[in-house]
């Protein structure tokens, strides 16, 4: 073999030897780096591993107590945000029944429909007066004369020989419309002497008629106030 071969041939032993060598030491850095932590912990001495388990113990309780308040803060933001939502809720359920009473919204809901004939002119404004207050005592929610809405604030006034409620003439028939428990009404207003029977004393025709669902469409105005603020 010439010198150059034999150059050659030392030349790709040198790489494999070389290359035994990087595998070695790749095998030998791998099992140091996988036995280190046991190796470490097994060469420590008693006490030290105690104080590892002490020093551990202590960070899990720490990290326990942490996780408790944070779930009682959570628990807290859930109850606020709860707590906000029905005072809401609550306080719109609220403003609609005080919008109703008042009548200053469109309503409609079970009840019945009371129509009264009074050809001759009989009733007078105190004849509505009681008819009203009977419904409202028999629960009326909303009531409705002759398309004009009452309220809590409404009057009744004879005028030239005709009614007038809230300034507004109203002539026969007359009808009314009251939004609550009908059979509850119905009873009330035929009561023995009371309202109604008095309407037909006087001459006048009255018929009930309950039904599931009445529609109230009219709405009363609100004056504005005049010896009074709203307090905020």
């Amino acid at each position: 073999m010439s010198a150059s071969g034999r150059r050659g041939a030392r030349g790709v032993g040198a790489r494999v030897v070389v290359a035994l060598l990087c595998g070695i030491v790749g095998f030998a850095v791998v099992t140091q780096v996988r036995q280190e932590p046991t190796d470490s912990l097994a060469g420590l001495r008693q006490g030290e591993l105690v104080r590892i388990l002490d020093e551990l113990t202590t960070r899990v309780d720490e990290l326990s107590a942490e996780r408790d308040t944070l779930r009682g803060e959570l628990a807290s933001l859930r109850s606020g945000v709860t707590s906000h939502t029905a005072a809401i809720e609550a306080s719109e359920v609220r403003l609609q029944n005080l919008s109703i009473q008042a009548g200053v919204i469109p309503v409609h809901g079970p009840g019945l429909t009371l129509t009264i004939e009074d050809p001759d002119g009989r009733l007078s404004a105190q004849s509505f007066v009681s008819l009203l207050e009977e419904l409202r005592n028999a629960g009326a929610e909303a009531v409705e004369l002759n398309s004009v809405r009452l309220g809590m604030d409404t009057w009744f006034v004879d005028e030239s020989g005709k009614v007038a409620v809230d300034n507004q003439a109203i002539t026969d028939p007359y009808t009314v419309h009251a939004i609550g428990n009908a059979s509850t009404m119905s009873v009330a207003l035929e009561m023995p002497g009371g309202v109604l029977s008095a309407f037909r004393t006087a001459g006048a025709t009255t018929s009930i008629d309950e039904r599931e669902d009445i529609e109230i469409r009219s709405v009363r105005v609100l004056r504005a106030l005049e010896h009074s603020t709203v307090a905020e």
